[in-house]
């Protein structure tokens, strides 16, 4: 009996303590799960569930890099399942997906907005990829070749043209020579000078200093030039103004101006939206169902559509894709979904859309001309 006593208490007491664990487990279970019993970290609020119902930021808050890179996609992208309902929407079913926005269905899909900064990101992270802008892509295993040259290239220059400027200096101090060498000499040696600072300011780097030479050296010939001319009041933009000097500079250096349209087109690409609402308003002007912000979301989804075509093209022709193939697609897949997203967004008949869809692409080469012009002149200026 002693025995089978201290067995029952034994078990009593094993049980206990499985109990007494098994509970507090469970009851830290619940305090991590059930936060109705805590207040929301961000605003305060009494929680009542897995999200805060005043702010929206989630109950349970995780602390690892896993969250942290989810946090980024989900910040930028809204990856976990939006942009899987977004871009099939957006490659076969337009107009439906534009519709759908519009009549505030927008919890499921990407907004245009969104999807219009990260395609504009996309497309000019793999155009300096592929070389698109540049024409060819350079390999960066070249890099530190070109670096290397390119150093070597200048140091020779620039002792030459000093060796240039001594000898120079020497005949200068011959007292007899005439008038006229001499001061071609002076000239000689001046523009030696300039030549050999501006590539002293390129082995330190200095770019400001290049650009300050450049552009005394541009003043002083347009004097020169206006003094010849005897017209300094009557010429448009005066010489030596800035717009002038701009203009020289464009003139003189097109890679740099081709480098500022580029980087220009990144930063105010946004702007072919407020170009081509207006437009596409005089097609509908007289429907009173259909207002701005529907043109807008029409107008962002639709560049985005197009930008994205763009990068896929541009990196088939990159993997070397046939011309014939992807300038076949460049020139009928744009006409084909502008049409299927006229009809879907605006409910329009076969022959509203395609009349519509003429007028569109005539728009289209306005708007994208009237882009470029701007681009150029904030090249220039």
């Amino acid at each position: 009996m002693t025995g089978e006593s201290e067995a029952a208490g034994d078990a009593l007491t094993g049980g206990i303590i499985a109990g007494t664990v098994e509970g507090a487990t469970r009851g830290s279970a619940r305090e991590e799960h059930a936060p109705q019993t805590r207040n929301c970290l961000n605003c305060g609020a009494s929680l009542s569930g897995a999200y805060c119902s005043a702010c929206g930021q989630p109950a349970h808050l995780h602390r690892s890099l896993l969250s942290l890179g989810h946090d980024i996609l989900h910040g930028v992208f809204h990856f976990e399942g939006k942009i899987w309902r977004t871009l099939p929407e957006l490659f076969f079913h337009p107009g439906r997906l534009t519709r759908r926005y519009i009549d505030g269905e927008r919890v499921k899909f990407v907004s245009p907005m969104a999807l219009f900064l990260f395609t504009v990101f996309l497309m000019f992270a793999v155009f300096s990829i592929t070389g698109v802008f540049d024409g060819q892509g350079l390999d960066p295993d070249d890099l530190p070749a070109v670096a290397s040259n390119w150093k070597e290239g200048n140091e020779a220059a620039l002792k030459k043209t000093n060796e240039q400027i001594a000898a120079l200096r020497v005949e200068l101090a011959d007292p007899s020579l005439t008038a006229e060498r001499r001061e071609q000499i002076t000239k000689d040696m001046t523009d030696l000078e300039s030549a050999g600072a501006v590539m002293d300011a390129l082995a330190r780097g200095d770019w400001k200093a290049v650009a300050e030479i450049d552009e005394r050296q541009d003043k002083a010939a347009i004097k020169i030039e206006a003094a010849q001319d005897g017209a300094t009041g009557s010429q448009w933009p005066p010489p030596g103004s800035k717009l002038d000097l701009a203009i020289k500079q464009a003139r003189d250096n097109p890679m740099l101006l081709m480098y500022k349209v580029k980087t220009n087109a990144y930063k105010f690409s946004w702007a072919l939206i407020p170009l081509s609402v207006p437009f596409l308003w005089l097609l509908f002007f007289w429907r009173r169902d259909i207002h701005l912000y529907d043109h807008a979301i029409f107008t962002t989804y639709s560049i985005s559509f197009m930008m994205l075509l763009t990068i896929l093209l541009s990196v088939a022709a990159s993997a070397g894709v046939s011309a014939a193939i992807w300038g076949s697609a460049l020139a009928i897949v744009p006409p084909i979904h502008i049409y299927k997203q006229l009809r879907g967004t605006y409910g329009l008949s076969r022959f509203g859309a395609l009349a519509r869809l003429i007028i569109l692409l005539i728009v289209i080469s306005v708007v994208i001309s009237i882009f470029t012009t701007l681009l150029f002149v904030l090249g220039v200026i």
